[in-house]
């Protein structure tokens, strides 16, 4: 009899033990599906509110000591700051580059084995207007140009030609209130060679929602395009298959 109950105890203290462990497994695994849910949403949030910031963001980029010339020799020189402000407030983000930098950017990214006449030949004038959406806004430049073609009389309808352009674009991306920080000369070179020599620094602002938009365009235009090109294909198809 004693070792009946005996028996009877230790079952039931195997059968609770058993229940005991397997309770604390479930709520084990249900704190680690808890734990990888929270960390999942931390990261949805972090990704939407870097998006969100990207969006409303606007890029500031400062160029300082641009230089362009083939004066005495072929040269290149440039320092850019691009900066991005949340809000055009808050800067989130900073990039220091140079003509080196760059070189060595393109390199990385194959970005010299880019067909540049292809890209001209497929430009279309929607393509145009639409980057003309993007909107760029300058608060500062002092711009230098210095300009000298092999005929020396054509040089003399160039320089007032260059002028008319500028003094009609300025406007167009200058506000009101900083039209005091703009200035531009633009100068011949009275010799019998084509030769230029352009410095400048300045200061733009660009709008990420403008560049998006302008994206979303180009590629709308161009899709619409192929689909007018595949329905104008079809077209001429079967007008060949009743003829």
């Amino acid at each position: 009899m004693v070792k009946l109950i005996s028996n009877i105890i230790v079952f039931l203290y195997d059968y609770n033990y058993t229940e005991l462990t397997f309770c604390n497994i479930t709520y084990y695994l249900e704190g680690r599906k808890m734990i990888l849910v929270l960390f999942l949403c931390a990261i949805l949030i972090i990704l939407i509110l870097i998006i969100f910031a990207i969006i409303f963001s606007t890029i500031r980029i400062k160029i300082r000591k641009l230089e362009f010339t083939n004066i005495h020799e072929n040269k290149m020189n440039y320092k850019i700051k691009v900066s991005m402000y949340f809000f055009n407030k808050l800067k989130w983000l900073s990039l220091n580059l140079d003509n080196k930098k760059m070189k060595k950017m393109f390199t990385k990214m194959h970005l010299e084995k880019i067909d540049i006449k292809k890209i001209e030949r497929d430009m279309q004038l929607s393509d145009i207007k639409a980057i003309l959406g993007i909107a760029p806004k300058i608060s500062y430049l002092d711009l230098n140009i210095k300009v000298g073609l092999e005929n020396i009389l054509l040089t003399t309808y160039v320089i007032p030609f260059l002028c008319t352009i500028i003094s009609m674009i300025l406007p167009k991306i200058t506000e009101k209130k900083d039209f005091k920080n703009v200035k531009y000369r633009v100068e011949p070179i009275y010799k019998e060679k084509n030769l230029y020599d352009i410095q400048a620094s300045s200061n733009i602002e660009i709008k990420v929602i403008n560049i998006l938009n302008s994206g979303y365009q180009i590629f709308k235009n161009r899709k619409n395009l192929k689909q007018k090109s595949y329905k104008e294909y079809n077209r001429k198809n079967i007008i060949k298959c009743i003829n």
